[in-house]
């Protein structure tokens, strides 16, 4: 049995690495901040999972270095909006010895889209970077698109403010360009196992159990749930217009949704992989990996 650190232990991805912790038989932990704890719709989750709370914050490197020194393992589940903030995280699991830490950096593999294709991934790019050059144990997951944003948009994330699935859609492209879905329970009991595998060490992990068109997906949605879905053309030309006019501040979060979009469905970026990461059907090829078919079932 380990003793696993989830950073993130609140939002969507973390919440199921606690749980995944569980089912294998490790002791989880948990980083909350001081103002989380006193949430008890945040807390009650964690609690009931008989998870260990650890208080801290990204901000504080006092409170990450003892957070890190309690466990063997650390799992960062952050948000996008602090992949970029990972950089006290790193250091202190660095100092605390871990014996494996996986950053926030799951979703698509920054290596496959390349430098400057969007800001997101190469905020991810640069904390691989700061982990390699430590010399810290890794083990990088790659799971592309969760089903909680791609499959229950229709595969635009435009839309996740709204209805889920929608009944209006934009179809990027020509909406024919084959894209990667993972389930979020999959995703967290690949990356517990994998922390625990030897021979995942200083390994990348690209994970494509469901490929799918934008098409397909929404065909599939109207066969399933028997609702029509209104479609919005929104070509490769006009996609890059919008991400090439997008450098206001304020346009921060639009111009990533954006360039999102080019990397799933026009560039098809997600069902690439380097040669050197390794396909996570192929590493557990007895795991029976939930199919985007079910997802929608329960959906509708």
């Amino acid at each position: 049995m380990a003793r696993i650190l989830i950073v993130g232990a609140t939002g969507h991805l973390g919440r199921e690495l606690v749980e995944a912790c569980r089912k294998q038989g490790h002791e989880a932990h948990v980083l909350v901040r001081p103002a989380t704890r006193q949430d008890p719709a945040k807390m009650q989750p964690l609690q009931a999972a008989g998870a260990t709370i650890q208080e801290g914050s990204l901000a504080d490197h006092g409170s990450l270095l003892r957070a890190c020194r309690a466990v063997d393992i650390v799992i960062s589940a952050v948000g996008g909006l602090q992949v970029g903030d990972q950089g006290t995280l790193v250091q202190a699991v660095k100092e605390a010895g871990v014996q494996r830490f996986v950053p926030s950096d799951f979703g698509l593999d920054p290596a496959v889209s390349g430098p400057g294709s969007c800001v997101l991934f190469d905020a991810k790019a640069a904390v691989e970077k700061s982990i390699k050059r430590s010399g810290i144990p890794y083990t990088f997951i790659h799971c592309n698109g969760f089903f909680t944003y791609w499959a229950a948009s229709l595969g635009d994330l435009t839309r996740l403010g709204g209805p889920l699935p929608p009944d209006e859609v934009n179809v990027y492209g020509d909406g024919n360009v084959l894209a990667a879905m993972t389930s979020l329970s999959d995703v967290a009991t690949v990356t517990v196992r994998a922390v625990m595998d030897p021979r995942m060490r200083d390994k990348e992990i690209h994970m494509t159990p469901n490929t799918i068109t934008q098409n397909l997906l929404i065909a599939l949605w109207q066969t399933t749930s028997r609702r029509t879905v209104k479609r919005n053309s929104v070509p490769a030309a006009e996609l890059e217009k919008v991400i090439a006019s997008s450098t206001a501040p304020e346009q921060g979060m639009a111009l990533v949704v954006a360039q999102l979009h080019r990397s799933m469905w026009i560039r098809g970026d997600s069902v690439k992989r380097v040669p050197t990461s390794l396909e996570a059907t192929e590493v557990y090829p007895e795991m029976a990996f939930q199919t985007i078919e079910q997802a929608l079932r329960e959906l509708a």
